[in-house]
């Protein structure tokens, strides 16, 4: 008996079509990239690869070994300590930090994107929480049923929040941390 693999049927609609979409704004974000970033994308992928360090060292070693005369037949370019090896590779490394980091700003870039868009989600699924508490609280009230004991701790759950409130006391704890951080022990 043949079995098939229905793990696309085990997951629901609703994580489909949100894969979906995850993948669809993914690619729109890759569209809309410049020519410039696409090549700093492709160098820094070829940069990272297993074949761009054995092409550099064949070449290198080539180099070197051409250049010390251990290969009859072909003329020395350049003597010990290799100065036209060095300004190639210099050059090169130039040229390489310059477009990782290039794509590093585009990633950046993406990441805060997705960031805000991850905030834009939590804070609606706090709004959506705090009104299921109030629905919750309000049934509770019509069915005659008491209050938990932890009723203080619900309210303050029911309570709008503040965004710029919370960021703002966020940021005086990472400074009281920073400023701790900095204090030599004894």
């Amino acid at each position: 008996m043949k079995t098939q693999d229905n793990s696309q049927d085990r997951i629901p609609k609703t994580a489909k079509s949100n894969i979906d979409d995850i993948i669809r704004i993914e690619q729109e974000f890759l569209k809309q990239r410049s020519f410039g970033d696409r090549l700093s994308d492709r160098v820094s992928w070829l940069a990272g690869s297993i074949g761009f360090i054995v092409v550099h060292i064949v070449f290198i070693g080539f180099w070197i070994l051409m250049n010390l005369g251990l290969i009859p037949g072909l003329p020395l370019l350049d003597r010990y300590p290799f100065g036209l090896l060095s300004l190639v590779v210099g050059i090169e490394a130039i040229f390489m930090s310059t477009f990782v980091l290039m794509s590093q700003n585009r990633q950046d870039h993406q990441a805060d994107h997705w960031a805000h868009l991850d905030l834009q989600i939590s804070l609606l699924t706090e709004q959506e929480v705090a009104k299921i508490l109030e629905l919750l609280r309000a049934i509770c009230t019509r069915l005659d049923i008491d209050e938990p004991a932890h009723g203080r701790e619900l309210g303050e759950m029911i309570e709008k929040k503040s965004v710029g409130e919370l960021a703002e006391r966020l940021a005086e704890n990472l400074e009281k941390t920073r400023e701790h951080e900095k204090v030599p022990s004894k």
